[in-house]
C-alpha cells in the first residue's frame, strides 16, 4: 500500500475540497443563466397611470394593467406620446 503522510493527506484532502468548491460554483453560474429572464421593450409594458411595469400573459400591444386597470398601448421604441398643453377648445 502506498503510505501517506499527515501533511500530505491534508493536501489531498484540500485539493479535493478546493476541487469540490469550483464545481459548485460552476453549476450554480450556469444555473443562473439557465434561470434568467431575457426581457425585450417590445415585451415591457408601463402603465402611465400608476407607473406599474408588467408583462401581459399573451404577446399583444393593448392590454389593460393589473394594478389600475387601465387600457396600456405599447409604443414602438419607447415613444411617449405627445400631449398638446394649453385649453382645449
Amino acid at each position: 500500500m502506498i503510505g501517506i503522510g499527515f501533511a500530505g493527506f491534508f493536501e489531498l484532502l484540500l485539493i479535493f475540497l478546493l476541487a469540490y468548491i469550483g464545481w459548485l460554483w460552476c453549476r450554480e453560474i450556469s444555473r443562473l443563466r439557465r434561470n434568467e429572464w431575457q426581457l425585450s421593450n417590445r415585451q415591457l409594458f408601463h402603465c402611465n397611470t400608476c407607473h406599474n411595469s408588467f408583462v401581459p400573459k399573451q404577446p399583444v400591444s393593448l392590454c389593460r394593467c393589473p394594478r389600475c386597470n387601465t387600457v396600456c398601448i405599447r409604443r414602438r421604441d419607447g415613444a411617449v406620446p405627445i400631449v398638446k398643453k394649453g385649453r382645449n377648445k
